[in-house]
């Protein structure tokens, strides 16, 4: 720490003992040479007692300047006795607690004041060491006070500006828990309802050809476990994402669909075009495959055709995943859409666009997606 700051910080920690030192230089420069060998004249006494009650007054420069300022001249007209201590206190005071236009006009009426009360006094000859006197006292007092004043703002923007930083940096970091939040309970959703869904669907399945159909039950008890064994993966590779920022990646669509197809969603898939090069753009589409898919096998009533149909030759692309479940009805369970909100998201990211909706027969989801700009990275 430099010395000056040191001085800086143990007077910003200690105003009390300024105050101290400040009435206590004031009051001895009130006295004069009579005062101090005890012959007091009436006139003398009068004279320390104004003094001490301008000095006294200086205790409030800092709350009331004003009025500490108009003790102190009316202190110089009614003792005769020239205040300038006080007076340079108080035009400190002024520019420091209130301003430089607030010390300007103080001198200049009290100034203009105590010149008059001079002038009559005195007369003219007395006029001007009184205005050299006093015009020192406020010049210096104004430039100190000035200097402080500016300091201490200077001073101050820069705590609001870090408090302000501090306060952005906080909202960042929330701003950035709650998307990671959103982001892992989408991930969540996507592996748990995707896989158990399916898990749940086998199992039913291979319980109720069990006794007929040994084979199937056998091949459909292998699938549920290799569900699991994905499942597991897939959970290792999200927390992997949360330790080490790995990126995700795509998954494989074919076995998506055959995955669905074992658990009895007759699925039929179109492709027009050659995939899309970006992986993020892949990443996006398989979950929007995925996601519809999933909402099909749960709630669909017995479909007989599920269409998956991906168009990649047209900009934007175009990806239509409908079924033909019976019935005009609401879904038995229509969920908490939170895996809707997670494809609107995700899809949104990449300035696409979702429509999923009841059709007169069955259920439609339909995404645009533009393809990204040359050199983009997606």
């Amino acid at each position: 720490m430099e010395p000056d700051t040191g001085i800086r910080v143990f007077w910003a920690h200690h105003p009390h003992l300024a105050t101290v030192i400040v009435v206590v230089v004031s009051l001895t420069a009130g006295l004069d040479f009579d005062m101090l060998t005890g012959d007091m004249t009436r006139a003398s006494w009068w004279a320390v007692a104004v003094n001490t009650v301008i000095s006294l007054a200086l205790i409030w420069r800092r709350s009331w300047p004003w009025a500490v300022l108009a003790v102190t001249v009316t202190g110089d007209v009614l003792s005769g006795d020239t205040q300038l201590i006080a007076f340079a206190v108080v035009m400190y005071a002024l520019v420091v607690h209130r301003s430089l236009r607030a010390a300007t006009i103080g001198a200049v009426l009290s100034v203009a004041v105590l010149g008059v009360v001079t002038f009559q006094h005195e007369g003219r000859y007395g006029l001007g060491p009184f205005i050299g006197l006093y015009g020192l006292a406020v010049i210096i007092a104004v430039l100190v006070g000035a200097t402080v004043a500016t300091r201490r703002r200077h001073v101050r923007s820069l705590e609001d500006r870090a408090a302000r930083l501090a306060r952005e940096k906080e909202q960042e970091g929330k701003l950035a828990a709650a998307r990671e939040r959103v982001r892992i309970a989408h991930d969540m959703h996507d592996i748990v309802a995707h896989n158990l869904t399916i898990m749940v669907r086998l199992a039913d399945g291979a319980t109720a050809v069990a006794d007929t159909d040994p084979e199937r039950s056998r091949k459909a008890v292998q699938r549920v476990a290799a569900l699991g064994r994905e499942a597991m993966t897939d959970m290792r590779r999200l927390l992997g994402v949360l330790r080490e920022d790995t990126p995700d990646t795509p998954g494989d669509l074919e076995s998506l669909i055959e995955t669905f197809r074992i658990a009895g969603l007759p699925v039929t898939l179109r492709r027009h075009g050659p995939d899309p090069s970006s992986p993020g753009l892949q990443r996006v589409v398989f979950r929007v495959v995925q996601e519809s898919l999933t909402n099909a096998l749960r709630y669909a009533d017995r479909p007989t055709d599920v269409l998956v149909d991906l168009d990649y030759g047209d900009d934007p692309i175009r990806i239509m995943v409908a079924d033909d479940g019976r019935g005009t009805t609401p879904a038995p369970s229509v969920g908490s859409e939170q895996g809707l909100n997670a494809m609107r998201e995700r899809v949104a990211m990449y300035g696409g666009t979702v429509e999923a909706g009841r059709q007169v027969v069955g259920w439609t989801v339909r995404v645009n997606l533009p393809h990204p700009a040359e050199g983009a990275d997606v």
